[in-house]
């Protein structure tokens, strides 16, 4: 009798474990609570950007989340790694998020964004990418600095390399840090500390739009 009480009791079990397993089902993706749900999430993304076959940019992520109906890519914790012609490194573009378009790979970066060339910065709060013109551009209060050349105004455009980089909006200069070189008589008293100037041709690079004013 025991062994037929032992039989009966394998024979639910193996009934229960079967329900169990036919009542399992896949979790949709989880995404960020400001989207919809996902068709794909991976987790330390990459995304290679390319132009007629030269690597342009190299896209990382924490998470990517992949829309198919839109074609569209976003991101958080994103950098950007810009590059030549050549392949060679030229900049590096790091935000809290960004968003792309797969049919086009323009990028728009969100969020304490910066861009880190050889030697000059671009910090703002949103910035795009396109790579068929090779520019990134922003529309919105930005900071350029150039080996201590402190530069703002109101949307900037310039290429990945940051080597030709115009203001746009009002710019000014503030010069924050004094130049090296041999002691030079003090400046008049009517001079501060701080400048406040149109783009000194001085600097590298940097030019105004025209019909710019302070």
């Amino acid at each position: 009798m025991f062994r037929r009480l032992g039989l009966v009791a394998v024979v639910v079990c193996l009934l229960a474990c079967n329900e169990e397993a036919e009542v399992q089902t896949v979790d949709p993706p989880i995404g960020r609570p400001d989207l919809p749900t996902p068709d794909q999430v991976v987790e330390n993304g990459e995304h290679l950007i390319t132009e007629q076959g030269v690597k342009k940019a190299l896209l990382t992520a924490e998470q990517l989340y992949f829309y198919n109906q839109t074609g569209k890519v976003f991101g958080d914790t994103v950098q950007v790694e810009f590059y030549d012609e050549t392949g060679a490194f030229i900049s590096l573009l790091t935000s809290q998020t960004g968003e792309m378009d797969q049919s086009s790979r323009r990028m728009i970066a969100r969020g304490n964004v910066f861009v880190r060339g050889r030697d000059s910065t671009i910090k703002t709060e949103e910035l795009y990418y396109d790579p068929q013109d090779n520019r990134i551009y922003s529309e919105v209060e930005t900071e350029i600095n150039q080996r201590g050349n402190v530069i703002r105004g109101r949307g900037v455009e310039s290429d990945p390399a940051l080597k030709e980089v115009r203001i746009q909006g009002g710019s000014a200069v503030l010069r924050s840090e004094p130049e090296l070189g041999p002691k030079s008589d003090p400046a008049p008293s009517d001079t501060a500390a701080q400048t406040e100037s149109t783009p000194d041709p001085a600097i590298d690079g940097v030019t105004a739009a025209p019909g710019d004013s302070n």
